[in-house]
C-alpha cells in the first residue's frame, strides 16, 4: 500500500476553488450582465474548480488500486462510488424544498411535465445547479476503473479521456458547435435533447479522473517552480479562450491549468495541522450547500441592513456560507457529532 501523506496544499486549493464555484453561481444570479466579474470569476477562475476536483478525487481514489491486488481496488472503487451515490441522493432530497419553491414560482405549474423534467434532470444532469458533479464523478470513476480492470494502460485511459474531453468542449460551446457540419450538428442536438448536457462523467470527468490516476501511479517528481510557471501561462491561455471563444463551461485550457495547479499544490510542504483537514471538509460543505444561501439572502432581504449592491450581496451570501461551513467542519470533529461527516 502507498504510504499515507497529508497533501495540505491541495486542501487549501480545494477550499479556494469551492468559494470560486459559489461565487460563480452567485454572480450568474445576482450580478448585472455587464459586470466584469461574470468574466473574471464566472467564466475564468471558477472553470478551474471542477477539473481540479476530478483530478484530486482520481488521485486519492486510485492510490488504493494496486496492480497485484485488483480485488482490493474493486472494493475501494465500488465503495467510493456507492458513497458518492448516497451523497447525491441525500443532497437531492435536501434540495427538494428549493426545487418545490422554484416550481411554485414558475409560470407553468403543470405537475406532469415538472415531474418528468425533474426525473430527467436527476438522471442525466442534476436537479440543482452544482450537484451534477456528484453523478459525473461517480460515472467517471467507474468508467476509468472499468477500463483499467479490462486491461487498458494508464496512457490509453488518459488518451481516450482526452478525446472525450475534446469532443465535450466542442459540443458544449456554441462558438465551436455552430461550425460543425450539418449532420454532426443535428446529431449533437439530438444528443442534447436526450441527455441534456455534455458536462458529465463521460465527456468531462473521465479525462481528469484518469489524469489523477496517472498522477497517483507515476514515478515522476514535479518541481514546484516549473509547475507554478506552467499554471500561470495556462491561466493566461484560459483567459484568452473565455474572452475570444465565449467558452464558459468546458474550457480546453482548463486541462493544462488544472494539471499544473495540482502538481504545484501537491509539492507544497506545510506542517501538518488540524486546520487542513478542516479546510477540506469546509470546501465540501461550501460546494454542496451554497445554493441554500442564495435563497436565504432572498428570503431575508427585507431585514438585511446591507444595501443590495454587488458588495452587499456578496457579503450577505458568502459570509454566512463560510461561517456555516466552518462550523459544520468543526462540529464533525466532536465525538457526538461524527455523523455530520456522513453529510459530505
Amino acid at each position: 500500500m502507498v504510504e499515507k501523506r497529508q497533501y495540505n496544499g491541495l486542501d487549501v486549493v480545494k477550499v479556494l476553488l469551492a468559494v470560486a464555484v459559489a461565487a460563480r453561481h452567485m454572480i450568474q444570479i445576482f450580478y448585472p450582465a455587464e459586470s466584469k466579474w461574470r468574466l473574471l470569476i464566472g467564466a475564468w477562475l471558477s472553470n478551474l474548480a471542477v477539473p481540479v476536483f476530478f483530478i484530486i478525487a482520481g488521485f486519492f481514489l486510485f492510490r488504493k488500486v494496486e496492480e497485484h491486488d485488483k480485488d482490493y481496488g474493486k472494493k475501494a472503487v465500488l465503495g467510493y462510488c456507492g458513497r458518492i451515490l448516497r451523497l447525491y441522493l441525500l443532497w437531492s432530497v435536501l434540495y427538494l424544498p428549493i426545487d418545490y419553491v422554484n416550481w411554485y414560482h414558475s409560470q407553468d405549474k403543470s405537475i406532469g411535465p415538472a415531474v418528468a423534467y425533474y426525473i430527467k434532470s436527476f438522471l442525466f444532469s442534476s436537479t440543482t445547479v452544482q450537484l451534477w458533479y456528484l453523478p459525473a464523478l461517480l460515472t467517471a470513476c467507474f468508467i476509468v476503473w472499468l477500463g483499467y480492470r479490462i486491461g487498458l494502460k494508464l496512457w490509453q485511459l488518459t488518451l481516450i479521456g482526452g478525446a472525450l474531453f475534446f469532443v465535450g468542449c466542442i459540443g458544449d460551446n456554441w462558438y465551436f458547435n455552430q461550425q460543425l457540419p450539418g449532420r454532426m450538428y443535428q446529431f449533437l442536438m439530438r444528443y442534447v435533447q436526450c441527455f441534456m448536457t455534455m458536462r458529465n462523467g463521460v465527456f468531462y470527468g473521465c479525462f481528469f479522473v484518469a489524469l489523477g490516476f496517472w498522477l497517483a501511479k507515476t514515478k515522476r517528481r514535479f518541481s514546484f517552480l516549473p509547475m507554478a510557471t506552467g499554471f500561470l501561462i495556462s491561466m493566461g491561455l484560459m483567459l484568452y479562450e473565455v474572452i475570444h471563444c465565449s467558452n464558459t463551461n468546458m474550457v480546453f485550457s482548463s486541462a493544462p491549468a488544472a494539471f499544473f495547479l495540482f502538481a504545484a499544490a501537491s509539492q507544497v510542504q506545510i506542517k501538518n495541522r488540524k486546520l487542513y483537514p478542516r479546510l477540506r471538509r469546509m470546501s465540501e460543505w461550501i460546494y454542496l450547500s451554497h445554493v441554500y444561501f442564495f435563497h436565504l439572502y432572498v428570503w431575508t432581504a427585507r431585514w438585511n441592513p446591507l444595501p443590495p449592491t454587488k458588495k452587499g450581496i456578496t457579503i450577505s451570501i458568502l459570509a454566512p456560507m463560510l461561517f456555516f461551513s466552518w462550523c459544520m467542519a468543526c462540529l464533525s470533529e466532536r465525538r457526538h457529532f461524527e455523523w455530520v461527516k456522513n453529510l459530505i
